[in-house]
């Protein structure tokens, strides 16, 4: 017996040997269903690699009778490539179902499940947050209908679809319901879904037992919210198996939806087994020990590196002086070899980003502030979007709206003379109307190598102004968006009318990420993020900032959301590799944090940590800052004659109140703000004018609005 599993071992393919005996149980078990609790650093992804390539290889289940359910786009796609590694001859097509929620109920509803039932055909198309929004302000316009707090609406909206019709401090209704009642007939009439239909649309229609996959597999289950875990009930057949993996110890998004007691409702309906991924490979001993007493249970969290570095804990005396010791420290440690993509630096909000910026950008450091992008950050793509909507789908009448009437690449045309064109009727011409209108019936002939005639065909040049100064730049965004689009259609094996159906659905569910995502991930840059969005990564050096209680923690009388704020801290924690530093403020930015060390700093034991006071000299100097301003500035124009800093520009909508807004000022002049207080004037021009605050950075205002006391 023991001669035949030593033969076994050895024919176990290089993806099974790379296990420890903890995750070739899991890939092993074939169980109903299994809930592997996978803690913080103990090989999740290769887990899930691993049982998809185990289920395939070793059992012969077919990957269109598997669904592996992602978060991420960037996981989805992490996993495709993992198995088209093993499998070169695979494109997307042959594994349909591996992806994020979203995007698996999109191809269920576009392919299997019978969504004319609902209303819809499949060739709908899927309305982002800000199409909702144009579509219900629309309509609000249209039917004259009384809605308050409109500048709340989307959030207004999610309120009653939650059975929510007052808001805030209403005593009586308004018309939101009518509202709501419009928008969703309206979507069908259009035939288009938001992303919340999808799932809901998709697990409505499953319930009929269409599709029952032999193997559902997920990843991150306690994001899962409650439609999602609907979505996964509704697919089981009685001989569908499921393989869960997730950590409780990161519950982080229930103010987004993430249910809590997730893992309790999946172990009652399926009476599912479990299991315990223990072994952290990722951070010191020390770091793991500190982490772990932020956690309720931390009995089965086990390390396996040697003890290392004690956590740094500093004290600065304010954000600002702290960016700098950080711009200092950053440098230091690239000088002893590491590089700036091994550093990170993780906060609570993200307006701490602001002075971080600033002062790494004056001191030539590479940094990437992680924001999660959207094609709306790009006008031109985020029209040539609505012109591929309206073209692709017939009864898409708000995005040819959109399309038609764009302030900077629309077609000149009115409202009403849309609405016109819209009925047929005659006297009114667009040219680009009649190539959306004509553009199914020209497409179908076409294949992806003809994408490129897509420029002619729209007319493009005459939209982009090939006069004007930002032409090139427009032109290089379409370009590059139309040959990712052939990329993405080849792949797929689509013709050219399907595959841009297909990759305007895609662009809206994932925005820019149908660009090169990776390019930013492989750059040699700082990283600057807040805790929420550091989930996943690792660094080998990382600072957590801002450790003041109403900062970190957040300010909260709820025992659930103070113990989420806990175990947001400790991911943070557990993002670092070897080294972590952790440091609070003296004189903090906002009025309602307070001063000194948290109270999560006084959890983490002693002889854990090393207190280190960085030196102050109490209160900043305003002329001295503006002094030593101004000299760098004039050492700068020497050095670079030619560079240009990029400017973060901010219009304020205040009224010129007669104030010394439009005179002159030379730079390093003291100013007051209403809003961030004192400040130094950088540089201004005449319609401009770019002061740098303490705590905020730098700040550029038109000089039309913005309210400065010069001191």
């Amino acid at each position: 017996m023991m001669e035949q599993q030593a033969v076994k071992s050895l024919k176990q393919p290089e993806f099974i040997q790379q296990l420890n005996g903890y995750q070739k149980e899991a890939v092993f078990d074939e169980s109903r269903a299994l809930l592997v609790n996978a803690h913080v650093g103990s090989g999740k992804t290769t887990v899930l690699i691993a049982k998809v390539l185990y289920l395939s290889l070793e059992k012969d289940v077919d990957f269109r009778d598997m669904v592996v359910l992602t978060f991420t786009n960037k996981a989805a796609d992490e996993m495709k490539e993992r198995i088209k590694k093993h499998f070169p001859e695979l494109n997307d097509n042959d594994i349909p179902y591996v992806g994020t929620f979203h995007s698996v109920a999109k191809t269920l509803l576009s392919t299997v499940l019978a969504v004319e039932d609902l209303g819809f055909t499949k060739e709908f198309t899927i309305m982002d947050p800000d199409e909702m929004l144009e579509m219900a302000n629309r309509l609000i316009i249209e039917k004259r209908y009384r809605i308050k707090y409109q500048n709340k609406l989307l959030t207004r909206i999610e309120e009653y679809k939650k059975g929510k019709k007052l808001y805030s401090n209403m005593k009586y209704e308004d018309d939101i319901e009518r509202l709501w009642d419009d928008i969703e007939a309206l979507k069908r009439t259009q035939n288009k879904m938001d992303f919340d239909d999808l799932i809901e649309h998709a697990t409505l229609l499953l319930k009929d037992g269409t599709f029952q996959p032999k193997w559902i597999i997920v990843d991150e289950f306690q994001d899962c919210d409650e439609a999602q875990l609907e979505f996964i009930k509704a697919m089981c057949g009685a001989d569908t198996k499921l393989f869960v993996v997730g950590d409780p110890n990161q519950i982080i998004y229930t103010w987004r939806g993430s249910d809590r007691e997730v893992f309790a409702k999946f172990k009652a309906h399926f009476d599912a087994k479990e299991m315990t991924l223990p072994i952290n490979y990722r951070s010191t001993a020390t770091i793991l020990d500190a982490a772990k007493t932020f956690l309720s249970d931390s009995s089965k969290l086990e390390g396996m590196r040697d003890q290392g570095s004690k956590i740094k804990v500093k004290h600065h005396y304010n954000p600002f002086q702290e960016a700098h010791y950080l711009a200092d420290e950053i440098k230091n440690l690239v000088r002893s070899g590491l590089a700036y993509n091994d550093i990170a630096v993780l906060y609570r909000t993200k307006r701490q980003a602001a002075v971080l910026e600033d002062v790494l950008e004056r001191e030539g450091i590479p940094f990437e502030v992680s924001v999660k992008k959207s094609l709306k950050d790009v006008p031109v793509l985020s029209w040539f979007l609505s012109v591929l909507k309206a073209a692709v789908n017939e009864k898409d009448e708000n995005n040819m709206i959109a399309a038609l009437m764009h302030r900077e690449f629309g077609d000149d045309v009115t409202y009403s003379e849309v609405k016109r064109l819209l009925k047929g009727e005659s006297g009114v011409v667009s040219t680009l109307f009649d190539r959306i209108k004509d553009f199914r019936h020209w497409a179908r002939r076409k294949t992806p190598d003809d994408i490129g005639e897509l420029y002619d065909y729209f007319a493009l040049d005459d939209h982009l102004s090939p006069t004007s100064a930002s032409y090139e730049a427009h032109k290089g965004f379409i370009l590059d968006f139309l040959n990712k689009a052939k990329e993405f259609m080849e792949e797929k094996k689509l013709g050219l009318y399907e595959g841009l159906l297909d990759f305007v659905n895609s662009s809206t569910l994932y925005g820019l990420s149908v660009f090169d995502e990776t390019a930013d991930l492989e750059d040699n840059s700082v990283k600057l993020m807040t805790l929420h969005a550091c989930k996943g990564l690792e660094f080998k050096k990382v600072f957590i900032i801002g450790a003041n209680d109403g900062l970190l923690p957040l300010r909260t009388k709820n025992l659930d959301e103070y113990e989420e704020e806990k175990r947001l801290f400790f991911v943070g924690m557990t993002r670092a590799k070897d080294d972590l530093e952790i440091s609070y403020y003296t004189k903090p930015s906002e009025p309602w944090v307070t001063g000194g060390p948290s109270t999560f700093l006084s959890m983490i034991p002693e002889h854990l940590i090393e207190r280190e006071e960085v030196e102050t000299a109490g209160e900043v100097d305003l002329k001295d800052l503006a002094r030593k301003i101004v000299e760098r500035m004039e050492q700068k124009e020497v050095q670079q004659p030619d560079a240009e800093a990029p400017v973060r520009v901010e219009a304020e909508p205040v009224a010129d109140d007669g104030d010394d807004a439009g005179a002159e000022a030379s730079d390093g002049q003291l100013v007051r703000h209403p809003k961030y207080g004192e400040g130094v004037i950088e540089k201004e021009d005449e319609a401009t004018i770019t002061v740098k605050f303490e705590g905020y950075g730098s700040k550029t205002f038109s000089k039309l609005f913005v309210r400065l006391e010069y001191l």
